[in-house]
Order: structure tokens, then C-alpha cells, then sequence
């Protein structure tokens, strides 16, 4: 018994065997059983290859901020052309009276002022924008999780399935063991000293 687990340890090891070495493990139903076991987690490792990563959007779900700074920044530019508007009208205009002027300049704040509510609205409309892009973020984010976790539990329960495999394995070739030395130190068989039941 002690040859076959030697010899089985240094299967697993990767250490070369003869056959007739091979064939005594083979014909043994409890290392033929854990040979089989071993040989088909090796194919496992070797075969495993990592998912790919999924092509996404990823610009669909993170903030644009340049564009915020685009709208932001036309503000400013209609503004100044505004000013210079107005600054042009004063220097090329000398005859124009002050009605005149004051009703454009009354005509330039009101543009300048329905200017600034769109440039508001847009960006009340981005921030809205970026609130949603947040919330599918935050959603793709409890897929992955919950993905992970479903993973995980069925990892688990493979290493599990193999430990309890492992155990039975174990009991059995103990209760050989112990058979075996009680025939030894008594010369006969004794059933009672260890019953061959799987608990």
C-alpha cells in the first residue's frame, strides 16, 4: 500500500513511471480513481484560457466635459462680440442720438441675456446628461459584481465537490490501512476494528 501511494506521489509530480508501475496504479480502483481526477484537473489548467474583455462605448458612459466647456465657452464670445458691437456703434456713429443708441444697447442685453439662459439650459441639460451616464455606469458596475459573485459561488462549489471527493478518498484509504494492520497484529480479519461505511 505505501509502494502505490510512492508511486502514485511520483505520478504526480510529473516523474516518469514504467509501465508495469502505471498499470499497478491503474489496477488499484482508488488510485485509478484519484489518477483520473488529477489528469482531468491538469487538463483544466491547461486548457483554461481567460474572457475576453467586451468591446463597449466606454465615451458613451463617461462625462463629456469638453463640450461643456465648448458651450461655456461661446458664452463668452457672443458676449465679447457684443461688447465690441456696441463699442463700434459708439465710435462710427456720431450722429446717431442717444434713443438710438440706448435702444440698441437694451436690444444687445436682451440677446445677451436669452444667450445666457440657452448656454444655462445646455448646460442644466449636460449635468442631466452626466446623471444618467453616472447611473449606467453604476448599473454596469452591479452587473459586473453580481457576474463576479455567480462566478465565485460556482468556483466554490467545484473546489468544494472536489474536497468532499477528496475526504471519501481519504476515509476509505484509512479504513484500508486500518484493516490492513489489524489483520497484521492479529493474524486474522477483524470487522469491528474499522467497518468500511462512508459517513
Amino acid at each position: 500500500m505505501a509502494n502505490l501511494e510512492s508511486l502514485f506521489t511520483a505520478w504526480l509530480e510529473g516523474e516518469s513511471l514504467t509501465e508495469e508501475q502505471i498499470r499497478l496504479l491503474e489496477s488499484n480502483p482508488e488510485y485509478a480513481l484519484m489518477m483520473e481526477n488529477a489528469t482531468k484537473w491538469q487538463q483544466h489548467s491547461l486548457n483554461y484560457q481567460p474572457l475576453p474583455v467586451p468591446d463597449w462605448d466606454r465615451g458613451s458612459c463617461m462625462p463629456q466635459t469638453q463640450k461643456q466647456a465648448v458651450y461655456f465657452g461661446s458664452g463668452l464670445w457672443a458676449m465679447a462680440a457684443s461688447i465690441a458691437l456696441c463699442a463700434w456703434l459708439l465710435i462710427t456713429s456720431p450722429e446717431q442720438t442717444d434713443s438710438q443708441l440706448l435702444e440698441q444697447v437694451a436690444k444687445q442685453t436682451r440677446l445677451l441675456e436669452s444667450q445666457q439662459k440657452q448656454i444655462d439650459q445646455l448646460q442644466n441639460m449636460l449635468t442631466a446628461q452626466n446623471d444618467i451616464q453616472q447611473q449606467h455606469m453604476y448599473q454596469l458596475a452591479k452587473e459586473a459584481i453580481k457576474t463576479g459573485r455567480v462566478e465565485r459561488q460556482e468556483d466554490i462549489a467545484s473546489v468544494l465537490a472536489y474536497i468532499k471527493t477528496q475526504r471519501a478518498q481519504d476515509q476509505a484509504y484509512l479504513r484500508m490501512q486500518l484493516n490492513d494492520l489489524a489483520e497484521q497484529v492479529d493474524g486474522r480479519p477483524m470487522p469491528t476494528v474499522a467497518n468500511n461505511v462512508e459517513y
